[in-house]
């Protein structure tokens, strides 16, 4: 009989989120794969990322408000170009919400690895 406990254990994982003993196939194949004490079964890893999506999205929000902020100060200071570069992040804040994707910085630098050096010329 001891020898069957100790094969009930090896057989059953114990999550380190909610601390339950589960078998093998409440697992994802990435978490059993973790090292004793840090696997998360798929409840507790769905609800985990779950909650980092929430967060993420009041964080964006947030920094949507900031934003929107931000540009009614400017226009209330009457610096057109102040105006120009809050109105410029609010719309890429917006963008990305709406997107998905983060803004890409264009026309940062001169030239690039394409350039290298010639002017136009062609091959030589």
């Amino acid at each position: 009989s001891a020898s069957a406990s100790a094969s009930a254990s090896a057989s059953s994982t114990t999550c380190a989120s909610c601390k339950k003993s589960l078998p093998p196939t409440s697992y994802n194949r990435n978490q059993l794969s973790k090292p004793p004490g840090k696997a998360r079964c798929r409840i507790c890893v769905e609800a985990a990322v779950k909650d980092e999506a929430t967060a993420s999205r009041e964080a964006r929000l947030a920094k949507i408000e900031d934003a929107k902020r931000a540009v009614a100060d400017a226009e209330r200071s009457g610096d057109v170009a102040a105006t120009l570069a809050a109105e410029s992040r609010l719309s890429a804040l917006e963008a990305e919400v709406v997107t998905g994707l983060k803004p890409v910085a264009l026309g940062k630098g001169r030239g690039g690895r394409w350039r290298s050096g010639r002017s136009g010329r062609g091959r030589r």
